[in-house]
C-alpha cells in the first residue's frame, strides 16, 4: 500500500515535470521561430521596396533609350545632310572653276586684240575702216568693230556676274555646313549625356538586382528556418505528449492495481469527477461559436481574451488581403476597437512578444498542458518574453498592425505548436 502510493507520487511528479520542461525548450524555440519569421518578413519588405526600385530604374532607363535612339536618328540624319552640303560645295567648286577658267580664257582673247592693236597702233583699225569699198561698207566696219569690242566687255561682264553669284552660292552652302556640323556637335554632346544617364542607370539595376538576389536569399533562407523549427516544435511537442500519455498509462495502471486491493476507490471517484468537469468546460465553450463575446472564465480554467463579435471563424475562408481566392485560418478574428485590453487565456509563461511578420505586434503564452495561446495584430504589448503571467491579465490591446485590413485581435490556440480551433479548448 504505502509502495502503491510512493509509485503513485513518484509518477505524477513526472508528469508535473514534464509538462514543466515544456516551456524550457518549446520558448526557445517559439523565440527562435518569432525571430525568424520577423527576419523574413523583414527581408520580404526590402525585397518589395527592391522590386520597386528596379522598376523606376527600368521605367527611367526605358526613356533614356527612347531619347538616345531618337538623337542617333537625328545625327543619322545631320550625317545625310552633310554629306549632301559637302556635294553641292563640290559641285559649286566645280562650276567655279569653270567660269573662272572662261574668264581667263575671255581675258586672254581681249588682252591679244588689245596687244594688236598697241603693236600696229591705230593704223591697222584705220586701214580695216577705209577698206571700205562704200559709205555703206564702212558704216558696217564701223558697228562691226563697235560690237566686237563691247562684246569682249559683255562676255568678260556676265563672267564676273557669274563668278560672284558661284562665290556667294559657295560661302552660302559652306555656312550651311558649318551651322550643321554645330547641330552635329550638339547632338553629339546629347547623345553622350544621354549615354551616361544610360550607363548610371545600368549600374544602379546591377546594384539593386545584386541586393535583391541577396534579400531574396535571405527571404528563401528564413523560410526555410522556420519550417525547420515549426518541424523541431511540432517533434517536440509530439515527444512531449507520447510521454505525457505513457505517464498517464502508468498512473492509471498503478490507480488500477490500487483498485484491485481495495484501498483507493475514493481517489478514482475523484479522478472521474475531475474529468467530467473538465469536459464539461470545452462543451461549455463550444456554445460560443459566434456572435458577440464576452470575456468569460470557463470551467476548465481558461479565459477568452476580449469582448466583441467573432469576425473570421477557424478554418478556410475567403482572404481578406487576396479577394477571390481562400486560404486557410489558424485562429479567429474578434472584432473590437483599438485599444481594447487582451486578457491572458490562461496562467504560464510569456514565450515571445514583438514583432512577428504577418501577425504584427503579437504575444505568444505558454498556458501549460500543450497549449499555447497567440495573441496577433496588437496595437501595444504589455508582457516580455521571460515573463509569468496569470489568467485574465493583460497582455496586449487590439489594433490593427502586420497584415490586417482593420482592427480586430487575431486569436490562436496551439496544441504542441499546431493551431487548433479555440473552441474546442478555450
Amino acid at each position: 500500500m504505502k509502495k502503491q502510493k510512493i509509485i503513485s507520487g513518484i509518477i505524477t511528479g513526472s508528469l508535473v515535470l514534464a509538462f514543466l520542461a515544456v516551456p524550457v525548450n518549446a520558448t526557445s524555440l517559439t523565440e527562435q521561430l518569432a525571430q525568424s519569421s520577423a527576419r523574413q518578413a523583414a527581408a520580404k519588405y526590402q525585397v518589395d521596396m527592391t522590386q520597386n526600385t528596379i522598376d523606376g530604374i527600368q521605367t527611367e532607363l526605358s526613356k533614356v533609350n527612347t531619347e538616345v535612339s531618337q538623337i542617333s536618328g537625328q545625327i543619322d540624319s545631320i550625317n545625310t545632310d552633310i554629306s549632301a552640303l559637302a556635294a553641292n560645295i563640290a559641285k559649286t567648286q566645280e562650276e567655279l572653276a569653270i567660269a573662272q577658267a572662261k574668264k581667263t580664257e575671255q581675258e586672254a582673247a581681249m588682252s591679244d586684240r588689245v596687244r594688236t592693236m598697241y603693236m600696229y597702233g591705230n593704223g591697222s583699225v584705220l586701214e580695216f575702216l577705209f577698206s571700205s569699198t562704200n559709205f555703206s561698207d564702212f558704216v558696217t566696219k564701223v558697228d562691226m568693230s563697235r560690237y566686237i569690242i563691247q562684246a569682249d566687255k559683255d562676255s568678260l561682264n556676265a563672267l564676273e556676274e557669274t563668278e560672284k553669284v558661284i562665290n556667294e552660292k559657295e560661302q552660302s552652302i559652306q555656312a550651311d555646313q558649318v551651322k550643321t556640323v554645330e547641330k552635329k556637335t550638339e547632338q553629339e554632346a546629347a547623345l553622350s549625356q544621354q549615354e551616361d544617364v544610360k550607363a548610371q542607370k545600368d549600374q544602379l539595376l546591377a546594384q539593386n538586382q545584386t541586393v535583391l538576389t541577396q534579400y531574396q536569399a535571405i527571404e528563401d533562407s528564413e523560410a526555410a528556418t522556420s519550417s525547420d523549427i515549426e518541424g523541431q516544435l511540432q517533434a517536440y511537442y509530439a515527444a512531449q505528449a507520447a510521454q505525457a500519455t505513457q505517464v498517464a498509462q502508468d498512473n492509471a495502471a498503478s490507480s488500477g492495481a490500487t483498485d484491485n486491493s481495495g484501498s483507493s476507490s475514493d481517489n478514482t471517484g475523484s479522478s472521474s469527477g475531475d474529468a467530467t468537469e473538465s469536459g464539461g468546460g470545452n462543451t461549455g465553450s463550444s456554445d460560443n461559436g459566434g456572435g458577440s463575446t464576452a470575456a468569460p472564465i470557463y470551467s476548465n480554467g481558461y479565459q477568452w481574451p476580449c469582448g466583441g463579435e467573432i469576425t473570421s471563424p477557424f478554418g478556410y475562408r475567403d482572404d481578406p488581403l487576396n479577394p477571390g481566392t481562400t486560404r486557410y485560418h489558424s485562429g479567429v478574428d474578434i472584432g473590437a476597437s483599438t485599444g481594447t485590453a487582451v486578457a491572458c487565456a490562461g496562467n504560464g509563461t510569456v514565450i515571445s512578444a514583438g514583432w512577428n511578420g504577418g501577425y504584427g505586434n503579437c504575444v505568444i503564452v505558454d498556458i501549460g498542458n500543450g497549449l499555447s495561446a497567440v495573441y496577433g495584430h496588437l496595437s501595444a504589448i504589455n508582457v516580455s518574453s521571460g515573463d509569468t503571467v496569470s489568467i485574465g491579465q493583460t497582455v496586449g490591446a487590439v489594433g490593427s498592425t502586420g497584415d490586417s485590413t482593420g482592427p480586430h485581435l487575431h486569436f490562436e490556440i496551439r496544441l504542441y505548436g499546431t493551431a487548433v480551433d479555440p473552441y474546442s479548448y478555450i
